[in-house]
């Protein structure tokens, strides 16, 4: 069936919906819009306030659609979205072969019956009418209103005392913060596993509520890392840790004094966000403009309730001083539900890609899309393990609390070295001159397939003690982490 504006009308769930629909409406919001040949499938892929696109897919004939959003309104906006401009634009929508994302949705779905589904509890006498003229027409006269001079300096005011108010209570809570780490220190670290769990709770709660919701997230990763290190080092990893906190903290206190780069780091690691508009106005932005492959996707649900989706891009022609690799980072609230990470591992995308302000560039969102090619050759990497660990020092030296730092490295190979108290497996990556570096025993499982295999050319975040295998050139394919 082809779909008409009265179809879309009655599918919206409500006037604000439809509303927000036709805001999104304007080009620039759509990097991706396309159709298959029979105009069977439409998808797109819209940018909206996070670093990944939020992408959907509608079936015309049943009126079946998908999309990434964590909205719980169905249809959501943006599938509306791609609706509305079938039935207004529908030269707008490229004609392609479906992408993987896509035609998997396909194959998972069960064909709904034309017409929709049906809206549980209304009927067509009781449902609130929608409109789509009404729509539009309320949003020129949105864009048409003239600005109320007065209002915007009433709320640049009221923005300034939050942010004054904010300041306040991240000092109050660093001062909590580094009397807790001078009393854990008196109290010794040999004993600090045993009260991890019930000291950094408190803690935590407190540098929320003191908006430093970063620190919060340290100190819970503390807890939860402090029973995986091993005995013997453990107090060492512990004290790292703590050095780190203190660090920020006595950063955050001088950040006057800090150069530009270092200043936003040091926010950023306290709580201090910046908006995608914000950071894409920003002329002294650092902006690549490339074809990435999806090294690894991950999807974690944190302590805050909040689902961490992280996506990992590695630049295919890192030309001069180009960045090799980009995170793209979103927070979903776990009580929206499942939520699909926006790439999957081993897609090519090609697009400009902004960073956020970083003395350690790596946090970054896509500024644009364009179509890539599946075929992307891996790129070149330095032979050795030397040179990676090198880079990771050197970033160190730039950034000193970064946890964790993503290489690439070639001429490498998986073995198994001397198994853990359990018995099980341990495996490392290793040179030909002999340098290992042992990998997360988390991967151990899902590694087990390198085994065997010479010459590999990989991605890995390396965190000083350990590796996290994110993908890897081998001689019959490419491995990747997915965690979708």
């Amino acid at each position: 069936m082809t779909l008409s504006k009265h179809k879309v009308e009655q599918l919206a769930p409500d006037q604000a919906s439809l509303s927000a629909a036709v805001k999104l409406l304007k080009p620039s919001n759509w990097p991706v819009v396309a159709r298959n040949s029979d105009g069977t499938l439409l998808w797109g892929e819209c940018q909206g306030s996070g670093a990944t696109p939020y992408r959907v897919v509608v079936s015309p004939d049943d009126v079946g659609y998908k999309c990434t959003c964590p909205s719980r309104k169905f249809p959501c906006k943006h599938s509306l979205a791609v609706m509305l401009m079938s039935c207004e634009s529908a030269g707008r929508f490229t004609e392609a072969s479906p992408p993987d994302w896509v035609n998997d949705w396909l194959s998972r779905r069960r064909a709904k019956t034309p017409g929709g589904p049906p809206v549980a509890g209304e009927d067509a006498a009781t449902k609130p009418a929608r409109s789509i003229d009404a729509a539009m027409a309320a949003t020129v006269a949105e864009a048409a209103a003239p600005a109320d001079p007065k209002a915007a300096a009433k709320a640049e005011a009221q923005r300034q005392r939050m942010a004054e108010a904010r300041e306040l209570a991240v000092l109050s809570g660093l001062d909590d913060l580094e009397r807790w780490i001078s009393d854990e220190l008196n109290a010794g670290l040999a004993g600090f596993a045993g009260r991890a769990a019930t000291s950094t709770k408190t803690l935590s709660a407190r540098l929320i509520d003191n908006k430093a919701p970063s620190l919060a997230q340290r100190l819970d990763a503390l807890a939860a890392d402090v029973h995986r290190f091993p005995d013997q080092v453990r107090s060492d990893r512990v004290a790292e840790r703590l050095g780190a906190l203190q660090l920020i903290a006595s950063a955050y206190r001088r950040q006057a004094k800090l150069p530009a780069a270092l200043r936003a780091d040091v926010r950023r690691a306290v709580g201090w966000g910046q908006k995608r508009e914000e950071l894409l106005a920003d002329p002294e932005a650092r902006r690549v403009a490339s074809t990435w492959i999806v090294a690894a996707t991950r999807n974690e649900v944190q302590p805050d309730k909040l689902r961490r989706l992280e996506t990992w891009l590695l630049n295919t022609d890192p030309a001069g001083d180009a960045l090799r690799f980009a995170l793209l980072i979103e927070f979903v609230p776990v009580s929206a539900g499942s939520s699909g990470l926006p790439f999957a591992a081993g897609e090519v995308v090609a697009g400009e890609v902004a960073y956020y302000p970083s003395a350690a560039p790596l946090r970054a969102l896509m500024a644009t899309r364009a179509a890539a090619d599946e075929l992307t050759p891996w790129p070149k990497s330095p032979i050795g393990l030397e040179a990676a660990v090198s880079a990771h020092d050197a970033v160190l030296a730039a950034q000193p609390w970064i946890e964790a730092w993503p290489l690439m490295a070639a001429g490498l190979h998986v073995v198994r070295t001397a198994a853990d108290k359990s018995g099980s497996d341990q495996l490392a990556l290793a040179d030909a001159t002999g340098v290992a570096v042992p990998l997360d025993g988390r991967q151990t499982r899902t590694v087990m397939p390198l085994l065997g295999l010479d010459d590999l050319s990989v991605a890995f975040v390396w965190n000083g003690t350990s590796a996290m295998l994110l993908a890897a050139d081998t001689p019959i394919g490419r491995w990747y982490e997915d965690d979708r």
